[in-house]
């Protein structure tokens, strides 16, 4: 389960880190982010990749190995949805910070 808490957080992360910026909070948003707003969402990303490395360095041996594939599947996961439904792009990382929270809870209780 704490594999599933590292996909969603880094897909969190990066759905955070891609909202920071002008041009994809445009596309999503359909305005520009406030300075703050964009300060927020780019420490809200890089925070929630520091924790997804830190779960996976939480799983043994091969976390950094997983961390690495995890990185690259939300993130094939965020440029198909930027390029295809751009406006579910904020929505699912919402989702996705949820999922990794239940995610994290399930692995704490088995």
């Amino acid at each position: 389960m704490i594999q599933l808490a590292v996909l969603f957080s880094s897909y969190a992360a990066f759905t955070a880190l891609c909202l920071g910026m002008d041009g994809h909070h445009r596309e999503v948003f359909g305005r520009a982010p406030a300075p703050g707003r964009k300060r927020l969402l780019r420490g809200a990303g890089w925070a929630l990749l520091l924790a997804s490395l830190l779960l996976a360095i939480a799983i043994g041996a091969q976390g950094v190995v997983a961390w690495a594939v995890m990185l690259t599947l939300s993130t094939v996961l965020l440029v198909l949805l930027l390029a295809y439904w751009p406006r579910r792009v904020a929505p699912l990382g919402w989702l996705g910070l949820a999922c990794a929270g239940l995610a994290l809870v399930a692995s704490v209780w088995s």
